[in-house]
């Protein structure tokens, strides 16, 4: 009778023990899932982020050259940026080691992904398949999803961020951005990153 009742709590405990470690998976799965949906909402905003600005710039760039695409840089790219962010319900932008505009200075966290980025590329990746998130926890307790996505340089950005630009197209940029340090680049180059905030109230998870 003791045999039978014994093997009786150890089934219990068993079929327990099954039971929480299913809770445990499904959690994780959960977890999981929410992240994908997190990093795809990023991926369709940086995506319909980088779209608007490149026909804005195209467009400007077929009507009056350069000094028409840094026009649209700077009086309509924060417009169109601001436009996307309340359409998605998120917080979205541009942001560079060697920027152009002090505003897209990166702060730690995107500094940090952007090292990151230059290891990455230096061992070989290339920086249009660059990307990486992360859930953070701010010491208040508020949870937000972040995303960075690299920005390679295209042969039409060369024009105001080459090494060579012309003299007229030079003035205006050291008279609209001071502190530039956005010149220089390369065809393939990383210019910088696309930088996604999605406040979450979730549990957080890291990735990449």
């Amino acid at each position: 009778m003791k045999t039978l009742q014994i093997l009786a709590v150890l089934l219990l405990a068993g079929i327990a023990g099954c039971s929480s470690g299913e809770k445990d998976a499904a959690s994780t799965a959960d977890v999981r899932q929410g992240v994908d949906k997190n990093v795809d909402t990023c991926r369709a905003a940086t995506k319909k982020l980088g779209g608007s600005l490149k026909t804005a710039l195209q467009g400007a760039m077929k009507e009056s050259g350069p000094l028409g695409a840094v026009n649209v840089c700077f009086d309509e790219s924060e417009v169109i940026t601001d436009e996307i962010c309340d359409e998605e319900g998120l917080t979205i932008g541009r942001t560079s080691r060697r920027y152009r505009n002090r505003s897209n200075a990166p702060d730690e966290w995107e500094k940090a992904g952007l090292e990151a980025f230059d290891a990455r590329i230096k061992a070989g990746e290339k920086p249009a398949n660059l990307e990486m998130w992360a859930t953070v926890t701010s010491p208040g307790g508020a949870r937000t999803f972040r995303y960075l996505k690299a920005i390679p340089t295209a042969p039409m950005c060369l024009s105001c961020h080459g090494s060579e630009l012309a003299g007229d197209l030079d003035e205006k940029l050291a008279k609209l951005y001071p502190d530039d340090k956005a010149r220089g680049f390369v065809a393939g180059d990383m210019r910088g990153a696309f930088s996604v905030k999605l406040d979450l109230p979730g549990t957080a998870y890291n990735g990449g």
